[in-house]
């Protein structure tokens, strides 16, 4: 989520409006969907086929599905809402849901290492200037000046020769493979992107919600797309009144390229699960670290071991790798 300062309202509702365009789309291709082709084809079943006259409620109610809707109606409804509950909730999650800040116990193991290097380097300072050995403590005869270009002495090396990462903006290290997102203001674990349609960050706490959103409308896309080319056939051979024809028309052409931008969006995402590596790390033009461990156990960092969850809109509780 975004963190804005005082007097940067309407700035803070702009980055709301492209989240805003996006349940549009979707209600959209929902209520065309409904009004053009679904609505239509449950009256035309009702119409077609009434109900008969039977005596015996019971026999009524056992024999109602023969007599009303097909199998196929039915099967179409119930798909297209459960693959549309399945996102609402996953796009609700992905929203809401924290990227992934850098842990505190890593922080102050940082800081430690940093304390405890400042501390030998005033014991050698010490024992140079008295000809013996001092106390462990952090000595008064170092002054502040002193003192301040030990820290910047001590996290050089840091940075250098332990290969740490530090951060300008927060000032203050972080972890291998975690970023600084300038609009949300904070580094997060494992960045991947900056999501101005989810208007947040996806990264280690939310990238397994991302892939799951992705898929689920893959596969409202990909529904709709095969279920409204009947709709898109009959109207464009039969004689419609224009609106419908350019409604149907339009609806069905921009399905397919949603669908394009879909399938080609997904893909670079599983291949990037495979080969174990972010949207970040894949626009750098710098060589990095080898991070490969093997397809499965990259599958298993992001969805974790346990399969019975990686359908559904759940983020496993799975370890960062910080260092």
């Amino acid at each position: 989520m975004k963190y804005y300062r005082e007097g940067q309202l309407l700035r803070y509702i702009g980055t709301w409006v492209p989240l805003g365009i996006l349940v549009l789309i979707v209600l959209y291709f929902y209520v065309v969907y409904m009004e053009t082709y679904l609505m239509p084809l449950i009256k035309s079943e009702y119409v077609s086929r009434p109900l008969v006259e039977i005596n015996t409620y019971l026999i009524q109610l056992v024999h109602i599905n023969d007599y009303v809707f097909s199998n196929k109606t039915i099967g179409i409804t119930i798909t297209l809402h459960i693959i549309l509950i399945l996102f609402t909730i996953t796009l609700i999650r992905v929203v809401i849901t924290i990227p992934g800040h850098v842990p505190v116990e890593w922080l102050n193991k940082i800081e430690n290492e940093i304390r405890q290097m400042i501390e030998n380097e005033e014991n050698m300072i010490n024992h140079n200037k008295k000809g013996s050995q001092t106390s462990t403590s952090f000595s008064s005869e170092i002054d502040d000046e002193q003192r301040l270009h030990l820290n910047v002495k001590v996290k050089n090396e840091l940075i250098d020769k332990q290969g740490r990462r530090h951060c300008k903006n927060c000032s203050t290290f972080k972890p291998k493979r975690s970023h600084h997102c300038r609009q949300c203001k904070t580094c997060w674990l494992k960045m991947d992107h900056h999501c101005q349609w989810l208007n947040n960050c996806i990264g280690y706490g939310n990238y397994k919600l991302f892939i799951n959103l992705l898929c689920y409308a893959w596969f409202l896309i990909s529904f709709i797309l095969i279920t409204y080319s009947r709709c898109y056939y009959d109207t464009m051979n039969s004689y419609s009144s224009d609106a419908k024809l350019f409604l149907v028309s339009f609806t069905f052409l921009y399905c397919c390229f949603l669908w394009i931008l879909l399938t080609a969006f997904t893909l670079f995402h599983l291949w990037a699960i495979k080969s174990n590596i972010t949207t970040l790390e894949y626009c750098e033009n710098k060589p990095r670290e080898p991070l490969q461990k093997g397809v499965w156990n990259n599958i298993f960092e992001v969805f974790g071991k346990n399969p019975l969850v990686w359908f559904l809109p759940i983020q496993p509780d799975t370890k960062p790798i910080l260092d």
